[in-house]
């Protein structure tokens, strides 16, 4: 959403200023600290008139009568889809998330997702969140069925990250074991190139005699591909910041990461679309997180979302770096999950 104001270059530089004084110190921001940065100098007085100007615009708010002023949620998208500079990655930021993230002795995607998470969190100072891959979506590797007893077979399907999901099926009626071997190596000779979909689809057409098992088994995997909990760390860092010094927000914020649905639902969001999305406030549609924002992105697999991955701190995070580390981070994921092979 770009908002529809047209403010000369004085106005985006007072704007500008406030929101990332604002930012460092976590307080009111007055005239006069404006006055003795901008460039060419401007009056106190005259700084005053712009904030003033801004707050009735809405971009700025004053919280005391006797206080400076702070950005309002449409300040701070006015000042990132207009104002922030989009500069790249400092080289030893990059280096730092390369080199977690490409360590030789990853094999699993499972740990590398952790690792991401991790990593993002350390850079940015803020809690990070990584959801693991969509099962539908995600390439297979191979499924096998192994029979427990009567009417019960444990499904076992390896995604080509190396992902393991274990299933237990109830069945209506019996399948011998040599049926049971025969689908499977059926259904391995086409896996290796499909996404759980893909498969059933194809598959559905071309087994008609055990189309009831095969919609049983597809059934119960995309049932059970979200309920994978996402990745989370940093919550602990919250504690550190001014916003949360309330117990009361800080008690709720906690129990919003703790309801991990929440966070499901905030990364879904952005899983189909292009490039990093930012979610300010009640851009979130959270009330939880209504004093937050979040920074998200996907993680693909041939330009097929396959998961995503988000900083959520205050309102008044700092952009400029969150960004393009909440970038560079689902890039380098979307090209390692090309290089990771099933587990043997």
């Amino acid at each position: 959403m770009v908002l529809g104001y047209n403010l000369s270059e004085r106005y985006q530089k007072v704007l500008a200023l406030t929101v990332e004084r604002y930012i460092r110190c976590a307080e009111p921001v007055g005239s006069r600290v404006i006055s003795k940065c901008i460039k060419p100098p401007l009056s106190p007085a005259t700084v005053r008139n712009i904030m003033a100007d801004l707050e009735e615009l809405g971009l700025l708010i004053q919280p005391h009568v006797s206080a400076g002023r702070i950005p309002t949620e449409d300040g701070f998208r006015y000042y990132i889809e207009n104002i922030l500079d989009k500069t790249d990655l400092p080289e030893q930021t990059k280096e730092k998330i390369q080199n977690s993230l490409e360590r030789e002795e990853i094999d699993d995607f499972s740990d590398l997702l952790k690792i991401a998470s991790r990593i993002l969190s350390q850079v940015t100072g803020f809690p990070a969140v990584v959801t693991t891959p969509k099962l539908a979506n995600e390439p297979l590797w191979r499924m096998d069925f192994l029979p427990l007893s009567e009417g019960l077979v444990l499904i076992v399907a390896v995604t080509r990250a190396g992902t393991v999901v274990n299933r237990l099926l109830r069945l209506s009626h019996h399948i011998s074991m040599e049926a049971l071997t025969r689908l499977s190596e059926y259904l391995n000779s086409k896996l290796p190139t499909m996404s759980l979909e893909e498969a059933r689809d194809e598959l559905l057409k071309e087994i008609e005699a055990d189309k009831r098992f095969l919609e049983q088994i597809f059934i119960e995997l995309e049932e059970n591909k979200d309920k994978a909990e996402p990745i989370v760390e940093g919550v602990t860092k919250l504690l550190d910041l001014p916003e949360f010094r309330d117990t009361k927000r800080l008690k709720e914020i906690l129990e919003a990461f703790e309801e991990k649905n929440i966070l499901l639902k905030i990364i879904d969001r952005c899983l189909n679309c292009t490039g990093v999305q930012i979610l300010i406030g009640e851009e979130t549609g959270l009330c939880n997180f209504r004093n937050c924002s979040a920074v998200a992105s996907s993680y693909k697999h041939k330009k097929t979302p396959l998961g995503g991955l988000a900083v959520i701190g205050p309102i008044r995070m700092d952009y400029s770096k969150v960004v393009p580390a909440v970038d560079y981070t689902a890039k380098i994921l979307s090209h390692l999950l090309d290089k990771l092979g099933p587990r043997t």
